[in-house]
C-alpha cells in the first residue's frame, strides 16, 4: 500500500463550478417566484377589484334585489321603482324587496360602501322612466341613481339586458 503526499493529491471535491452556478441559479429563481407571487395569493382578501364588484352588483340587482331569483333578468316594476325612489330621495317606500330599505345611497343599499356606484337603466339610448306602481304614491321616476360618472378616472362597467314592465331595457352598473 502506498502513501500519497497530501499536497500532490488530485482535487476530489464533489462540487464543481458548474454545480455551484446551477444551484445558486435555481435558488434565486425560487426566491424571485416567491417574492413575485405570494402577495397575490392574499390580494383577493385585502381588496376587491372594481370589475368584479361591478359584475357582482349587477348580478345582485338583476337576480334578487329588484326581481325574483327564479327569473333573473326580469325585474319587478314595483321593486325597481321603489329602489330608484329610495336612493334618489332617501325615502323608504315600505315595499318588501331584496335590497336594504334603510339606506339612502346606491353603494350602501347594495353593501358596497368602499366604492362609488352609479346604476342606470337605459331604454335604447335614453335613460328609462317608470311610472309609479299602483298603491304607492308617486310619479314617473327616471331610472338613474348614484353620483355622476367621472370622466377623469377608471370606471368598471357591467351591462345586463333586463325585462322591466314587459319591455327589454339595459341595466348599466358603473363602479369607481
Amino acid at each position: 500500500m502506498s502513501v500519497r503526499d497530501p499536497r500532490s493529491r488530485p482535487n476530489d471535491r464533489a462540487q464543481t463550478t458548474m454545480d455551484f452556478v446551477v444551484g445558486v441559479s435555481v435558488f434565486l429563481l425560487v426566491v424571485v417566484f416567491v417574492v413575485a407571487f405570494v402577495p397575490g395569493i392574499f390580494e383577493p382578501f385585502a381588496s376587491s377589484d372594481r370589475t368584479q364588484t361591478s359584475d357582482r352588483l349587477a348580478a345582485t340587482l338583476t337576480g334578487d334585489a329588484l326581481g325574483d331569483p327564479a327569473t333573473p333578468g326580469a325585474l319587478n316594476a314595483t321593486c325597481t321603482w321603489s329602489f330608484f325612489r329610495q336612493v334618489q330621495t332617501g325615502t323608504d317606500t315600505g315595499v318588501d324587496c331584496g335590497f336594504d330599505a334603510s339606506t339612502d345611497t346606491v353603494a350602501a343599499t347594495l353593501g358596497a360602501e368602499h366604492v362609488a356606484v352609479n346604476v342606470t337603466v337605459y331604454d335604447g339610448e335614453t335613460v328609462a322612466e317608470l311610472d309609479a306602481p299602483p298603491g304607492i304614491g308617486g310619479s314617473t321616476r327616471e331610472l338613474r341613481a348614484g353620483p355622476p360618472v367621472p370622466d377623469n378616472r377608471g370606471v368598471a362597467t357591467t351591462r345586463r339586458v333586463v325585462l322591466v314592465d314587459d319591455r327589454t331595457r339595459q341595466l348599466v352598473v358603473r363602479v369607481w
